[in-house]
Order: structure tokens, then sequence, then C-alpha cells
């Protein structure tokens, strides 16, 4: 997708309410001075997946800069970013690309318990795509 497209292309996406986007539902919350950027990786998280993300929360903050939280209501366990001077999905295209990232990793991580394999799949063929449009 060339850079204008890309543009408008998110010009068109919702604020304030999640969307979908590479199959992952993520939200833009813009406030005084920044947005909110956020994914939901459980919408009724078990204490198995909290206790899985929780494990590898730190190290996964420390190197995308989105840490875990709960919803206000509690009912969705979300990756999230405060991003300064955000205002619109175009402003936050290069944050969108690293917390989808991220959320690939998650995913691999709180699946380790169960069918890895095929996280670890989901999460390749993500960071590919990534590296793919970075190259384009």
């Amino acid at each position: 997708m060339a850079e204008e497209e890309l543009k408008q292309w998110l010009l068109g996406l919702p604020l304030d309410d999640a969307c979908e986007i590479d199959g992952e539902r993520v939200y833009l919350k813009p406030d005084d001075g920044g947005a909110e950027l956020g994914l939901i990786l459980a919408v009724r998280p078990t204490g198995a997946q909290i206790s899985a993300a929780a494990r590898s929360g730190f190290q996964g903050a420390l190197e995308f800069e989105a840490g875990l939280a709960l919803s206000g209501n509690g009912g969705a366990l979300v990756l999230n970013r405060w991003l300064e001077g955000i205002e619109a999905w175009s402003d936050a295209a290069e944050a969108l690309e690293d917390i989808l990232n991220q959320a690939a990793l998650w995913r691999a991580a709180m699946a380790a318990s169960r069918s890895t394999n095929e996280a670890v799949r989901r999460a390749e063929s993500h960071a590919r795509k990534a590296l793919n449009r970075g190259l384009s």
C-alpha cells in the first residue's frame, strides 16, 4: 500500500471505538495532549492468560513501550501506550505497527502452554509482514 493510500485509509478509522486491523482489535482514544493506543488481547481473560501475560510483561514494556492493563471495567486484557501529541490514526502509524508486532509476541507467550507451534507461526508471519512493509 502506498504511503498516501495508507494515510487515507488511516483517516477513515474511527476514534474511541475498537476496529479490526490485521486480525486484531485496536483503538485510539484522543485526550488532552495525546492519545491512548490500545490493542485488546483478550475480552474476558482467564487467570491463566493474565498470569502468562504478566510473566513477560516487564520485558515487553521495555522493548516495545506498551504495557499491559485491564480495561476500565476489568473486562478485557489490553496492551496500551500513551502517544504524546497524537490526535489521529494518521499520526499513530508507526506506533500502530509496533503494537501489532508486540501483540503477536504476547499471543505467542500466552499460548505457550497450549498450541505453541501455531502461535509462533502467527508471530513469525506478522513479523515478516511488518518487515516486508518496511522494505517497500
